[in-house]
């Protein structure tokens, strides 16, 4: 048996964490990976898919002011924007392991399954460790349908050779509602086919509503009510069969949400608890059936799936494993959806607020605003949600140009209890769109 004083399983941001923090106080670790060095944000996800947007962004700017002061055409080069992202991407793999060795952190190649609660084989060969790390990330989850295999994922859409002309994805979440603004900028039919009423759960309704409008004023179709049924090989393709209606593709994806990757860990064996969730912790992200393991990221059963989530609780698990126990909050982290426009929410929601007489809801439409028409979009609104006695931020919504940017001012106003006072008082640069704080909060 190899032995060492951690052993990471996993090796994106949160596993990347929880090395450095341990390699730098001198411990011995080990990171082990079945898939490339480096981790979904950097190979399969956030950084990737915002290289690939870039060029969409470019040409919805173009498309949005045609004709108010910009002529021609601006068309995606698929070809050309996939070797861009490749540029990124191909090189992550080989520079993680090769910090990570300079550092004094073995990197390790291979499947790894706990033979019990503190060992574990990666491909025949025994590690054994005092702390073990699971930091493994997120899956497609399971549609439970037929013709499941016919269905590609993400990942393979992010690596693309060649933009399919009709493509569908399935479920109304994130993934497709990104994704498939960036097919529709490259010249694709598109359909998003979601088996519930109500698209982006977890955003704000109206807001998410709105955003659904814009798309199918682009010719982005959105089927509601639709649980697919089927994939199926057809003449022309593929067939998503829901009970309604028979949509034809060249090629259909996965954006119906994920599922913490544990498959193949055995945790069984190795006495750890878990849900669908993820691993069953603790507030320091420690197993509460295994003391020596620790699950963070997406691997954990608590926190949001996101990569700045995953980057704290890898500082939490090492503070722990170091001897400083520390807990990990979850109450003031932003998400954003990459869309057209974007769409970002902090704190509490319109729905939460409704069961709380302490907390007022106000609602702006921001389609008018300067900033808004300057680019030429004309789908931009806001939901605030205040402590009517204080004045405390409590939850920031908003759908428009730059609220990816803009949602950073209200986590800060969400964390540390700034008020819609303590945000009238301040100086905002002009004409930019956090000037337009200003109307947010009632100052004009």
């Amino acid at each position: 048996m190899r032995t060492y004083d951690v052993i990471i399983i996993g090796s994106g941001a949160a596993g990347q964490t929880v090395a450095t923090e341990c390699a730098k106080a001198g411990r011995s670790v080990a990171v082990v990976d079945r898939l490339p060095f480096g981790g979904t944000c950097a190979l399969r996800g956030c950084m990737p898919k915002k290289v690939l947007l870039s060029a969409a962004e470019a040409t919805a700017r173009v498309a949005a002011l045609d004709g108010i002061g910009v002529t021609g055409e601006a068309r995606v080069d698929w070809p050309a924007l996939m070797r861009r992202k490749r540029g990124f991407t191909d090189p992550v793999p080989g520079n993680t392991m090769s910090w990570m060795t300079d550092m004094g952190i073995d990197t390790i190649t291979g499947t790894a399954r706990f033979i019990s609660p503190d060992s574990l084989e990666v491909d025949g060969e025994v590690l054994g460790a005092p702390a073990i790390v699971l930091a493994t990330g997120a899956r497609p989850i399971d549609l439970g349908i037929d013709g499941q295999d016919l269905v590609m994922s993400s990942t393979d859409f992010l690596d693309l050779d060649e933009m399919p002309e009709r493509v569908a994805f399935i479920g109304g979440g994130y993934i497709s509602f990104e994704f498939s603004w960036l097919a529709h900028r490259a010249g694709a039919d598109v359909t998003i086919i979601h088996r519930s009423g109500q698209v982006l759960k977890g955003f704000e309704p109206t807001l998410a509503e709105q955003l659904a409008g814009r798309y199918r004023s682009l010719g982005i179709d959105i089927m509601l009510d639709a649980p697919v049924q089927r994939v199926e090989k057809s003449a022309g393709g593929l067939a998503v069969v829901t009970p309604d209606r028979i949509v034809e593709v060249d090629a259909v994806f996965h954006g119906a949400g994920r599922a913490p990757d544990l498959e193949g860990l055995d945790l069984e064996t190795g006495g750890v608890e878990y849900s669908r969730r993820g691993v069953t912790v603790d507030g320091s992200l420690r197993s509460t059936t295994n003391p020596i393991v620790w699950a963070v990221g997406d691997a954990a059963g608590i926190g949001t799936p996101l990569t700045p989530v995953a980057g704290a609780q890898g500082e939490v698990a090492a503070s722990g494993i170091l001897g400083t126990p520390a807990t990990y909050e979850d109450r003031f982290t932003p998400s954003v959806v990459f869309s057209d426009p974007p769409l970002a929410r902090v704190g509490i929601g319109e729905d939460a607020a409704a069961d709380d007489a302490r907390l007022e809801v106000r609602t702006f439409d921001m389609s008018t605003w300067f900033t808004q028409k300057r680019v030429g979009n004309d789908t931009a609104g806001a939901v605030l949600v205040v402590d009517r006695e204080s004045g405390a931020i409590r939850g920031a919504h908003l759908l428009g140009v730059e609220a990816d940017e803009i949602i950073n001012v209200f986590t800060l106003a969400v964390q540390f209890g700034i008020t819609i006072d303590d945000l009238k008082t301040v100086t905002w640069s002009y004409p930019t769109l956090a000037y337009e704080i200003n109307y947010l909060t009632g100052r004009y």
